[in-house]
């Protein structure tokens, strides 16, 4: 039976997030918002193990924790603090209340399952084997809008090299933008091999070798498989069924696979969303970007999407859009040029770092 994890947190963004890439692994999970909800939640599920915030409003973690340490049905209850509180007197407390760890956000998806994994093992829930499969596998993280224009392809590549550089994460880009693309010209490398050719590839054939043998080296930690760079005919176009082995290769490997999907819907594009574990929808804070980002999510579960991994993005290419309003929060805004230089860097590394710990987890 798989193993059941309660996941305690005020934020539902980060609830969600926690969820999505647990169940991923195969886990079954429960939500609680806050503390009274968590205990009588504990006491009737009684989870393999709980991941609890620390600052969450009238019962911190700390409360939460004494009090399934008091009680002697919850007590053998391992617990994983996942919290923004990062001081030395913070982790002390929690691991003299009898925490089995202490994890910072924002977090890597990976080394936050691996912890998680490395808990249940020491109460002898999971196996070796699985232990070390959950620590290195990757994530995908695709990049769309439905208008044009936009920077899509230039904020994959950044977001790309954030993770290389920053994280030091092996990371693939994926040019879904077919047939021309837009990676390959933005980082001047050639199309001989592109992904098209890649996708009709017999799947028998695909292995890790295979795959990376369609990519180049674009610096240290970040390759990158182009799109064909010329006109296809339709019947050239390659169908979505070879994507998904594709991807499970790449981040049963451990890579992180950042896809730009370009603007256009097609089952390929489609496929890629319902894939990934987060897509990054872009609006340039213009109206008519807006409608159109406000259109896409209306309609994302008519598409077989799932709204909460849709993530809108303010990238501000035409101006400051201050006044921008969606009926989703977004995740991130990039600044607009004109700031001061050091100052629109800054804030756009501090865009970057958000989408990134988002993307990670």
């Amino acid at each position: 039976m798989a193993q059941k994890i309660l996941i305690v947190d005020d934020q539902f963004t980060i609830r969600y997030l926690v969820e999505h890439q647990l169940k991923k692994e195969g886990f079954e999970t429960f939500m609680a918002k806050d503390g009274p909800s968590a205990l009588e939640m504990a006491d009737r599920q009684r989870p393999d193990l709980i991941v609890l915030d620390v600052m969450m409003p009238d019962m911190s973690g700390f409360d939460v924790l004494q009090q399934l340490k008091d009680n002697p049905d919850t007590a053998h209850i391992p617990v994983v603090f996942l919290t923004a509180l990062s001081s030395k007197e913070d982790k002390l407390r929690a691991f003299k209340m009898g925490a089995e760890d202490y994890l910072i956000k924002p977090f890597q998806a990976d080394e936050f399952v691996a912890h998680v994994t490395a808990a249940l093992r020491s109460a002898g829930s999971v196996s070796s084997e699985n232990y070390e499969k959950t620590k290195k596998r990757g994530s995908i993280v695709a990049f769309y809008s439905p208008k044009g224009g936009v920077g899509t392809t230039t904020l994959t590549i950044q977001m790309g090299e954030f993770i290389a550089l920053h994280e030091g994460k092996q990371v693939v880009l994926i040019d879904l933008a077919l047939p021309l693309g837009g990676l390959a010209p933005l980082l001047k490398l050639y199309t001989t091999r592109h992904v098209v050719s890649l996708l009709k590839t017999a799947v028998e054939e695909y292995n890790l070798d295979t795959i990376l043998r369609f990519a180049q080296n674009h610096r240290s930690n970040l390759k990158v498989i182009p799109a064909p760079g010329h006109y296809l005919s339709a019947k050239e176009l390659p169908q979505p069924h070879h994507l998904e082995p594709i991807l499970d290769i790449l981040t049963d490997a451990g890579y992180q696979v950042q896809i730009d999907l370009g603007t256009a819907l097609t089952p390929l594009t489609l496929a890629a969303m319902q894939k990934a574990g987060k897509t990054f929808v872009l609006t340039s804070g213009q109206p008519e970007a807006n409608l159109q980002v406000e259109t896409f999510l209306a309609s994302a579960e008519q598409m077989g999407l799932d709204p909460r991994r849709i993530l809108p993005v303010i990238n501000e290419l035409y101006g400051e859009s201050e006044e921008t309003k969606l009926a989703r929060i977004p995740t991130a805004r990039i600044p607009y040029a004109s700031k001061n230089g050091r100052t629109r860097l800054w804030l756009t590394e501090q865009a970057l770092q958000k989408m990134a710990a988002v993307a990670l987890i």
